[in-house]
């Protein structure tokens, strides 16, 4: 073979040729022939998916900027850090330190937590700005209303002791009524009779003594109705403090009678079940009201519900004797009236069976037999309600 049959068929490119060559065939091998690749490169920082283990299904968001907030948080939690810090810094939540904002948990429940304290925090920040919208005398008595049983007191201390914080010494100097208003009302805290304070009066005016008499009686008087104040709150909360332990006291001791009793009526006796579900009925709140927050239980309730006819019935229950004393004052309830009721059922279903066998006649059962049987029973009816 000759050296020219070997190369037959190459061709000699030159080096413009050689490049555009290779360029053409990498552009078929990464796309087909005659079209442009149109999907764009992937993202270095897109969110990737956990397809096992803890946090499955949750999109980790990158912690390319370093130091960020966010770093190494879930997508969700990414998602509600970036909503609250946006409602705080619009001024629909309140925190109160804004810093601490990025130590909170990124939930649904932080937010609800936040908003919850939004709420309570406006709620008294209305209340705070409606004390400022009233005058003085009204904001004292607000301060010691709590310390009263009655609201007449509470206002007239309220107004005394305004006027006691408020008068000024240039406004008694100039009016001697005054002067003698203060001073008189000095002198009837101190027992003094109107006749004798009205004396007294007299005589500091004659002596040129009544201005300084009444401006050295505005102290007393003020700490006067402080004191009156203090002792009233004093007072009520010793009060109160009595009533809940006479009522716990009361309490201790109807759980404690419950126990030792072994009947509340005669035949009725009570075992551990039935006393453990009276104390339940007693102890166990069924209701409580939405604006006072009091508590019931069953009864309570019942009564509360209907109290017209709670009322009837005890006093129908009082009429037929479930509510008789003895000599003793303790309750004996008295069941004859309900024996009754249950003896004559018993008697009327007893002639329907009577019935029912005389027509059966004497077929499958003797005359003898039923009158013995019908005996027998009357006798067992007649002992047990003899024995009740």
């Amino acid at each position: 073979m000759e050296s020219n049959e070997l190369f037959e068929g190459l061709q000699i490119m030159s080096p413009e040729e050689l490049n555009k060559a290779v360029a053409t065939e990498s552009g078929e091998e990464g796309t087909s022939a005659g079209s442009e690749s149109t999907e764009e490169p992937a993202s270095l920082f897109a969110p990737v998916i956990t397809e096992t283990g803890e946090g499955a299904g949750e999109n980790k968001v990158s912690n390319s900027t370093k130091g960020d907030s966010t770093e190494g948080l879930t997508k969700n939690e990414a998602v509600y850090k970036a909503l609250m810090k946006e409602l705080v810094t619009s001024g629909v939540l309140t925190v109160e330190e804004v810093e601490k904002l990025d130590e909170l948990p990124g939930t649904l429940d932080t937010i609800k937590d936040l908003v919850s304290k939004t709420v309570e925090t406006g709620v008294k920040q209305n209340q705070e700005n409606w004390k400022k919208s009233l005058d003085s005398t009204k904001k004292r008595f607000l301060e010691i209303e709590d310390a009263f049983d009655a609201t007449d007191q509470a206002i007239l201390m309220a107004q005394r002791l305004e006027f006691f914080d408020s008068v000024k010494a240039e406004d008694v100097q100039s009016d001697v009524n005054l002067q003698k208003q203060i001073y008189f009302e000095l002198l009837k805290s101190k027992n003094f009779s109107d006749q004798d304070a009205i004396e007294a009066i007299n005589d500091a005016e004659q002596m040129n003594k009544l201005q300084e008499k009444s401006l050295k009686a505005i102290p007393e008087l003020r700490k006067q109705a402080n004191d009156v104040v203090e002792g009233a709150r004093l007072e009520k909360e010793t009060k109160t403090k009595a009533e809940i332990e006479a009522q716990t006291k009361m309490f201790d001791s109807l759980v404690q009678n419950i126990e030792s009793r072994d009947a509340f009526i005669d035949g009725l006796n009570l075992n551990k079940i039935a006393k453990e579900k009276l104390k339940a009925n007693i102890m166990t709140p069924v209701h409580k009201d939405p604006e006072s927050g009091t508590e019931y239980n069953s009864l309570m309730y019942k009564q509360k519900r209907n109290p017209v006819e709670f009322e009837m019935l005890i006093n129908y229950y009082d009429t037929i004797g479930l509510f008789n004393l003895d000599k003793e004052g303790k309750f004996k309830p008295d069941i004859s009236k309900l024996k009754n009721v249950a003896k004559t059922a018993a008697i009327n279903e007893l002639d329907k069976v009577i019935a029912a066998e005389e027509q059966r006649g004497v077929g499958r059962n003797t005359s003898v037999e039923t009158s013995q049987k019908t005996e027998g029973l009357l006798s067992m009816l007649e002992n047990a309600f003899s024995k009740k």
